[in-house]
């Protein structure tokens, strides 16, 4: 298959499973379904930082897996992964600020400090939202060299959000899913930092 055909397809995998698991969550949180539990709001969240979580970490594997195939077609499917990362984290955010928080920042600030999940969402979600509005050619152009830099601080918010999932489940690293998702978002940073470390460690002139 082309890789035309191939990044169609794959991106088709991605939107009809990004707008199904958005649109159940959703849909599921506005008509109370049963499959979210006795407590909606709380699975809604969940679900919705899950998914969040699930697409940044999917976004991170794109680059290493053109550089292990050869085929650098992969790297197109980064923007869609990422944006629909965010797409599942505003959602997540709001249901915090609104529901349980009323928007009310006299709630809201005391709970950055106390709980340390919060501010660790709170971080994360601040990166996705910078990735996103410069995720377009426009800002690309304007950034230049600087906008590959930039969105390196994806590594950065998918460390942050498996920090915020370690803290918001009380067993932490104990609970498989975080576990499985620690272990391939440690991997994926092995993979892209072995090259700076083989750079740094070899020796710069011979004896």
């Amino acid at each position: 298959m082309k890789p035309k055909r191939l990044v169609l397809f794959f991106k088709g995998l991605c939107w009809a499973l990004g707008v199904s698991q958005l649109g159940r969550v959703i849909g599921g949180l506005y008509f109370q379904a049963e499959y979210l539990g006795a407590n909606p709001l709380a699975k809604g969240m969940n679900l919705l930082g899950w998914w969040s979580l699930f697409f940044l970490t999917l976004t991170l594997v794109w680059t290493p897996l053109s550089q292990l195939t050869g085929q650098t077609w992969w790297k197109q499917l980064q923007r869609l992964t990422g944006l629909f990362s965010f797409a599942f984290a505003v959602p997540h955010m709001t249901m915090y600020a609104y529901f349980d928080q009323e928007l009310n920042w006299s709630y809201i600030f005391p709970d950055l400090l106390d709980r340390k999940f919060i501010l660790l969402g709170l971080s994360a979600f601040s990166i996705l939202l910078v990735l996103a509005i410069t995720s377009t050619k426009n800002w690309q152009r304007k950034l230049g060299a600087n906008w590959k830099k930039l969105h390196r601080l994806t590594y950065i918010a998918a460390v942050l959000g498996i920090l915020h999932f370690t803290y918001r489940i009380k067993v932490g690293l104990q609970h498989p899913e975080v576990k499985a998702f620690a272990i391939v978002i440690a991997v994926l940073l092995l993979v892209r930092c072995l090259p700076w470390l083989k750079g740094s460690i070899s020796p710069s002139s011979k004896a």
